[in-house]
């Protein structure tokens, strides 16, 4: 038998495994996944820093109205844990918050969870990490740990629209991801500002109970209908007799997207055609040719991300629902003015204006080996090596790091493979194989530049605007088939890392 390359950097066995101490940023579905895994190899040193008062991640803050996921429950959930208890084909926010708090409790993560404290600083002292956090009351502490890992998303921070006017507003302002459940909307006046996936998913339950409905349209977005199939109680009790159904649906959704959206998004094709008739066709079931055209986008589909919506098209069409495609120019307190000069009274204004994307673990800061900071590995945008770790920063890793595959695909699907790699160094630090270990910077850079290279084919290049970008323009999620991805992550590559 060859020897592989593991043995040849790993000349001695391990002498008596030992438990490493180690501490996960954030409770999203990507932090309760790595909590799972470690828990369930007997990891159980182990603190969770959860910054909100429940774990969920984004769908704790997110609770607006019509919130729901618009990738498929069965494939929205962890491949080994599947549930039979899903209500719908898309589910809500709150009953996807409640599966990942149900895995997080019968893995024994969440008792070890610290809700309300923000992990403030981060830094490698030779030998372990130093963590300094602070809680919601204000008090300050500071954790050690042998391992770190970040799990803390990529959309936290929600963005705020620079809009002049918009604090004198009379009525009330609410953000999409800190939704205020004490108004009531019923018969009122709202507009929405934002039509991705958010503001669109708002429309038809406020038109529901609003007297007006006002969308305020910066820029039309492709709208591919997918119905909403509801489960019975006949078919989920099949489901937990046979959990095989459950995990035939995973697999048959994961199919679906992967090889229709995934390989559209990536590569000019049949799949991408096939999105984009779908998604005209749908256009056509707008009534009206003047509203047709404001809703009619001038890029080609899954440029932005794809909205998934069968309930948008006839919501917009309502006689108490209007479409704004003139930019906004201030708010007064009676509501917002357009650049045309035209005033929409209005008794609530709904921020669906997103995230400050791809942020990750800031506004925390962190300092390496050898005093090399975040801001200064950062100082041209996110990066990282094949998303999971940085250069300099010894057992430090990520869960949805940077160049993510996060584009319509389960985030629960990529939490499952990132967390699966981490724990091969995780079980070779148990076995003593390493001290610390970090990626190279040579691979680091190699691994972006092949990326940056493949991006051109990719469909986020095709001209148009969206959070996919950075500042210069260039995409920073994978541009590689999901495949790939899994098989990138399969085995990790000893010899690109900084091993002593």
């Amino acid at each position: 038998m060859g020897v592989s390359e593991s043995d040849k950097i790993f000349q001695s066995l391990a002498v008596g495994k030992r438990k490493p101490r180690v501490i996960v940023i954030g409770t999203g579905l990507s932090g309760i996944c790595m909590g799972m895994r470690l828990m369930a190899a007997g990891y159980d040193d182990l603190i969770l820093l959860e910054q909100a008062d429940r774990c969920g991640g984004t769908w704790h803050y997110n609770q607006y109205p019509g919130l729901r996921c618009d990738v498929p429950s069965h494939y929205y959930q962890y491949s080994f844990e599947p549930s039979a208890e899903w209500s719908q084909r898309f589910c809500g926010g709150e009953e996807i918050r409640e599966y990942f708090e149900r895995m997080a409790r019968k893995y024994h993560v969440f008792e070890r969870i610290r809700f309300n404290t923000q992990s403030k600083h981060a830094e490698w002292t030779g030998s372990d990490w130093a963590v300094d956090i602070e809680t919601a009351a204000g008090g300050r502490e500071q954790l050690r740990c042998d391992i770190l890992i970040a799990s803390c998303g990529i959309l936290v921070r929600p963005n705020y629209p620079d809009i002049p006017g918009l604090d004198s507003f009379a009525g009330k302002v609410i953000h999409s991801a800190r939704w205020d459940h004490s108004v009531d909307l019923t018969g009122k006046r709202v507009g929405v500002i934002g039509n991705g996936s958010t503001g669109i998913q708002m429309i038809k339950p406020l038109t529901d109970i609003c007297a007006k409905v006002v969308s305020f349209q910066r820029t039309p977005q492709w709208v591919l209908p997918i119905p909403n199939r509801k489960y019975g109680d006949r078919g989920r009790n099949l489901a937990r007799r046979f959990p095989i159904i459950s995990k035939f649906y995973y697999v048959t959704f994961r199919f679906a997207m992967e090889q229709l959206m995934g390989r559209g998004i990536i590569k000019d094709g049949w799949s991408r055609r096939m999105v984009g008739k779908l998604c005209k066709k749908n256009l056509e079931t707008v009534a009206d040719p003047v509203l047709r055209a404001k809703l009619t986008p001038d890029y080609t589909p899954m440029c932005k991300r794809l909205v998934m919506s069968s309930d948008f098209y006839p919501a917009i069409q309502r006689p108490n629902a209007e479409l704004e495609r003139a930019g906004i120019d201030h708010v007064e307190p009676k509501g917002i003015v357009t650049k045309e000069g035209k005033l929409h009274e209005l008794d609530v204004i709904a921020l669906a204006t997103g995230y400050h994307a791809n942020e990750y673990m800031l506004p925390m800061t962190m300092t390496g080996e050898n005093g090399i900071t975040l801001d200064d590995v950062w100082k041209d945008g996110p990066r990282g090596y094949r998303t999971v770790a940085l250069p300099g920063f010894p057992n430090f890793f990520m869960v949805m790091g940077p160049h993510s595959p996060v584009g319509n695909f389960s985030l629960a699907s990529i939490a499952e493979t990132q967390s699966a790699y981490i724990m091969r160094f995780v079980d070779m630090w148990a076995e003593r194989k390493f001290e610390k270990v970090s990626p190279r910077e040579d691979a680091t850079e190699r691994f972006n530049a092949e990326m940056l290279a493949n991006m051109k084919n990719t469909v986020w290049t095709t001209g148009c605007k969206s959070w996919y970008l950075d500042d210069k323009g260039v995409p920073g999620s994978w541009p590689w088939t999901a495949t790939r991805f899994r098989n990138d992550l399969q085995d990790p590559r000893l010899q690109e890392y900084v091993i002593s």
